[in-house]
C-alpha cells in the first residue's frame, strides 16, 4: 500500500465527530508549536509583543507546511514542527551573538533557511532517496527513536516539574502534571470509542483550567500586544535577509542532516499505519521539506521538519482518518491569520502541553524497542545498538560549554547527541560491521 492509500481501510468520521477529531489534531499541532517561539524569542531578547507575533507566524507556517506535505509531499499524516536541530542552531547563534547584533543574526538565519530549502529541493529531484532509505534498517530506526525520546526527556521533566518556570521543583505543578498524565493514560487505555480518542484533548483542557485556577496563566505576557482580529503575517519580520557564509553553510548542513529525520519519520508513520512507503514518497517528502524551509525564511520562523511523534499521537488516540488531520492543519494555519485567536492559544501553560504529550512521546520509545526486538540478537547487532546509544546519550550529558572551542557550525553537530548517535549507528551498521546483501 502506498502513502496515498492511507485512508482506504479507515472509516471516515462525519458530523460532530469529524470536527471533534479535527479540533484534537489542532490542539496537538498547538502543543508541538508554541514552545519553540517562546524559547527562541527569549534567547534573542525579543519583547512580549514580538514573541506573540512569532507564535502567530509559527502557527501559520506549521499549518501551511503540513498542508503542502499532505497534498504535494509525502501525503502522510505527519505534522510539521520546529526541528530540534534548527531550534538548537537558533539557540546557539543567540547565545554567541553580541547583544547589539542579535537582530542581525536573525536576518542571517532567514537567508540560511532559504538557501537550505533550495538545496533540499534540488536533492529531492535527484535519484538518491532510494539509496538513502536503505540505510535506515530496523537497528537504525530503533536507535533513532530511542535517542529522540531520550533527548527530550530532560525538557519534559523540567517543564512538568516546574523547573523551567521557577528553577526548582514546584510540587503543585508536579502534582498537577502527574494528574494530567494519569488522566490521558487512563482515558487512552480504558476509554471506549470516541472517549478513547479524546485523551490528550481532555487532558489539555482539564489541565489548562486547573493551571489557570491556581494562577499559572500566561496572560500577562500578552500585555500591550495588538488586539486586531485579522492580520496577514509580516514577511521578513526580523528584517531583510543578510548573507553570511558561515551561517549559510551551517544552515545547509543542518538541512541536509535533517534528511535522515524526514526519512525516519516517514518510516515510523508507515509502520504505524501498516503501509510500505515507496521511493516516490520519500522524494516528495524531501521536496516538501525543502519548500517548508524556503517558506520559513520569509515568515521568520524556526525551520520545520515532519515530527515522528505524530505516530505516538495516532496510537494513543486511534485517529487515523485523513480528513480530520487535514482540517486540523487548516485550523492551525487559519489561527495564524487571527492574532487574537493565536494569542489566546499562546496562554496555554507549557507544563500542560508537556504533561498531555508525555504519553505519546513515551510510546515512541516503545516503537524503538519494537524495531529492535525484531532484530537478531547477535553480538554484532548488540554492539551496534549498545555503542550507538552509549555515544548518543553520553553526548547529551556533556556540559553546554565543553565544546566552546569548536567552530559554531561544527559545534552544532557534535553537541547534538541525537545526531551523533545516529551517525555512529549508521557508520557501524553500514561500514564497520557491514553485512553482505546475502546476509541481510
Amino acid at each position: 500500500m502506498s502513502g496515498s492509500d492511507i485512508t482506504t481501510s479507515v472509516q471516515k468520521p462525519r458530523g460532530a465527530l469529524l470536527w471533534l477529531q479535527s479540533l484534537q489534531w489542532m490542539v496537538f499541532f498547538l502543543a508541538n508549536t508554541i514552545a519553540v517561539p517562546i524559547v527562541v524569542g527569549a534567547a534573542f531578547d525579543l519583547s512580549a509583543v514580538e514573541i506573540s507575533s512569532f507564535v502567530q507566524r509559527m502557527l501559520l507556517a506549521t499549518g501551511i507546511a503540513t498542508l503542502i506535505q499532505i497534498f504535494w509531499g509525502h501525503r502522510l499524516p505527519l505534522i510539521e514542527g520546529g526541528a530540534g536541530m534548527w531550534w538548537a542552531l537558533f539557540l546557539i547563534m543567540g547565545a554567541m551573538a553580541v547583544p547589539g547584533e542579535k537582530g542581525l543574526v536573525l536576518q542571517q538565519l532567514e537567508m540560511g533557511l532559504i538557501i537550505s530549502g533550495v538545496v533540499l529541493v534540488i536533492l529531492s529531484l535527484l535519484p538518491i532517496i532510494g539509496r538513502v532509505r536503505d540505510l535506515f534498517t530496523p537497528i537504525v530506526t530503533g536507535v533513532y527513536l530511542m535517542l529522540l525520546c531520550f533527548s527530550l526527556t530532560g525538557s519534559f521533566f523540567k517543564g512538568m516539574l516546574g523547573v523551567s518556570r521557577f528553577g526548582h521543583v514546584d510540587w503543585r505543578l508536579a502534582l498537577l502534571s502527574l494528574f494530567i498524565v494519569l488522566t490521558v493514560l487512563t482515558i487512552s487505555l480504558k476509554g471506549k470509542g470516541l472517549l478513547r480518542s479524546m485523551g490528550p484533548f481532555l487532558g489539555i483542557g482539564l489541565g489548562w483550567i486547573l493551571f489557570t485556577l491556581i494562577g499559572f496563566s500566561e496572560r500577562e505576557a500578552l500585555t500591550g500586544a495588538d488586539t486586531a482580529w485579522f492580520a496577514l503575517p509580516e514577511l521578513f519580520a526580523w528584517g531583510a535577509p543578510v548573507w553570511d557564509f558561515g551561517v549559510v553553510l551551517t544552515s545547509v548542513l543542518t538541512g541536509v542532516i535533517l534528511i535522515s529525520n524526514v526519512i525516519a519519520s516517514i518510516v515510523v508513520i508507515g509502520n504505524t499505519l501498516g503501509i510500505e512507503p515507496d521511493g516516490a514518497t520519500y522524494r516528495r517528502g524531501l521536496f516538501g521539506n525543502g519548500i517548508a524551509s524556503m517558506l520559513s525564511g520569509p515568515l521568520s520562523v524556526v525551520g520545520l521538519v515532519p515530527l515522528s511523534v505524530s505516530a505516538g499521537f495516532m496510537m494513543t488516540t486511534g485517529l487515523r482518518a485523513r480528513l480530520p488531520f487535514v482540517l486540523g492543519a487548516v485550523l492551525i494555519a487559519v489561527s495564524g491569520l487571527f492574532p487574537i485567536v493565536g494569542k489566546f492559544f499562546a496562554t496555554l501553560p507549557s507544563e500542560v502541553a508537556y504533561a498531555a504529550l508525555f504519553t505519546p512521546f513515551a510510546q515512541m520509545i516503545g516503537f524503538g524497542v519494537r524495531d529492535l526486538m525484531g532484530v537478531q540478537g547477535s553480538n554484532r547487532n548488540l554492539l551496534v545498538i549498545g555503542i550507538s546509544l552509549m555515544v548518543g546519550v553520553g553526548v547529551m550529558f556533556l556540559p553546554p560549554d565543553s565544546l566552546s572551542s569548536l567552530a559554531p557550525w561544527l559545534r552544532n553537530i557534535v553537541a547534538n547527541g541525537l545526531l551523533v548517535g545516529l551517525i555512529v549507528c549508521l557508520f557501524l551498521e553500514h561500514v564497520v560491521f557491514r553485512k553482505e546483501k546475502s546476509d541481510s
